[in-house]
């Protein structure tokens, strides 16, 4: 879900520089790009399962901001996902991660994972409400 605009990822200049997933979309490899397609697909699928659900937005509707609770588990939720498609795609773990090898320092569970690579789970699901307004729909905490 790379929107312009939206800080995902890398935050010095020199991972911005060199970091694959900050490419314009038309440059992402065809591995990135459905990445990114398997994210948005599953947007749905988190909002229900954290108790929220997405539908068309109202004229001038207020971007709700997710609370600290539902932020943490939707990013979990979200690594969660990520992990099991890298897995699925024949990914395994490695002290560093060798794209080529498909080999990733990130596939470990939601406990293990370094702070600044959670907080890109939290970055990446933080912006959620803001693209799906963007595209005319809104987040709602249903019940």
């Amino acid at each position: 879900m790379k929107k312009k605009g939206y800080q995902f990822g890398p935050t010095t200049s020199e991972e911005k520089k060199t970091h694959s997933a900050l490419q314009p979309y038309n440059q992402l490899t065809d591995d990135e790009k459905e990445q990114n397609r398997r994210n948005v697909r599953d947007i749905v699928n988190k909002l229900s399962m954290a108790g929220y659900l997405m539908r068309p937005a109202r004229s001038h509707e207020r971007v709700i901001n997710f609370p600290q609770d539902s932020l943490d588990l939707l990013a979990r939720m979200e690594h969660e996902r990520w992990v099991e498609a890298k897995l699925a795609a024949g990914w395994q773990y490695a002290e560093e991660t060798d794209k080529p090898r498909k080999l990733h320092k990130s596939l470990v569970p939601w406990e293990q994972l370094p702070q600044a690579e959670k907080d890109k789970d939290h970055d990446l699901v933080r912006g959620i409400p803001r693209v799906l307004a963007k595209a005319g729909f809104a987040v709602e905490k249903t019940g």
